[in-house]
């Protein structure tokens, strides 16, 4: 019995002495605090865009051209753009140090219309590498290079065929030549190429004889359009009809015709572009019937074609605006 509780005590020692030698639970050690996230500092807001500028450049203020500045200013102001319109006084030279200017100036786009087509790539060459919108005056297709030049104006092959039109009622089931007056605008652009064609052709095809009594350019211009008729009807030759690119030139005829006595009833003077005093005039029964050209509507077309330019978003190289032909029948919804 003695000897059973000795070994017990022993054995109870033992396992003391292991327990004692049990290395202690080591405390988990303490994370520390995480620090406090840095105030962030709200987005800068982005800068304001630079607005978009443009260069215009017109071949001269006459009423035409003066409502399609008009027509852009407008389209320009609710567009939130600046333009700088400039007039080049019928002179390529100042056309071209415009244009110049506007480079070094570091518009955006240009608008322009030429003063003579054929300097399209002087023109594109003074830009250097800024968009051209041109307008109205149509260069050789070759230099609408797309997404940076374009062109912005109307079909002018139909304004000829609008008067055609209507001369081919007003004659109609005469036999007989026509003996017909024309005036043209500045020789070598197409749209006095193009209105003066298709007036002819379409006569032509409505089955129409045509006698040329005289032909010549007045340049777009009333006064020499004026001075030319009075000159004609100095030497007595008989005609039926007054042929105009314009009203500019269709208003001087008329005015000759006035003052040479003679009835504009029975002598139907026809022009282009159906222009305010042109529409009163077609309303006193003077001027027989002339063509709408939508001068504003060609000015809000540039300033559309400038911004989606100045985006690097123009597509299109061409934006067509279409005519109307104006008769005593609705003049009334083109006067102001």
């Amino acid at each position: 019995m003695k000897k059973l509780i000795a070994f017990l005590m022993v054995l109870a020692t033992v396992f003391a002495l292991v327990a004692c030698a049990a290395p202690a639970a080591t405390p988990a050690a303490e994370q520390p605090a995480a620090e406090a996230a840095a105030p962030t500092e709200a987005p800068a807001a982005p800068a304001a865009a630079k607005p978009i500028t443009i260069g215009v450049s017109l071949y001269a203020r006459d009423q035409f051209i003066s409502t399609l500045e008009q027509g852009i200013l407008a389209a320009a102001k609710e567009a939130g753009v600046t333009v700088d319109s400039q007039e080049a006084n019928n002179d390529t030279q100042k056309q071209a140090e415009q244009v110049r200017t506007f480079a070094a100036k570091g518009y955006d786009v240009m608008i322009v219309n030429l003063v003579d087509t054929s300097t399209a790539e002087t023109i594109i060459a003074e830009a250097g590498d800024i968009p051209i919108i041109f307008v109205n005056r149509r260069p050789d297709d070759s230099v609408l290079v797309q997404g940076k030049y374009a062109y912005v104006g109307s079909q002018e092959y139909d304004a000829g065929k609008m008067q055609a039109e209507f001369l081919a009622k007003y004659f109609a089931g005469r036999t007989d030549p026509i003996n017909y007056v024309l005036f043209m605008g500045q020789l070598g652009l197409e749209n006095t190429q193009q209105r003066t064609d298709s007036v002819k052709t379409e006569l032509t095809k409505a089955g129409f004889t045509l006698n040329k009594v005289f032909e010549d350019t007045a340049k777009w211009d009333r006064a020499t359009a004026m001075d030319m008729m009075q000159t004609f009807l100095g030497t007595g030759a008989t005609f039926d009809c007054v042929i105009c690119n314009n009203d500019e030139m269709a208003l001087g005829v008329i005015e000759a015709l006035k003052a040479g006595g003679i009835d504009l009833t029975k002598i139907p003077v026809v022009g282009i572009d159906a222009t305010d005093m042109a529409c009163e005039s077609v309303k006193n029964h003077e001027m027989a019937m002339t063509v709408f050209q939508d001068a504003a509507g060609q000015g809000a077309k540039c300033i559309e074609f400038a911004k989606l330019a100045a985006e690097g978003k123009l597509t299109e190289q061409f934006g067509w605006v279409p005519f109307q032909p104006v008769t005593i029948d609705n003049v009334a919804d083109f006067i102001k």
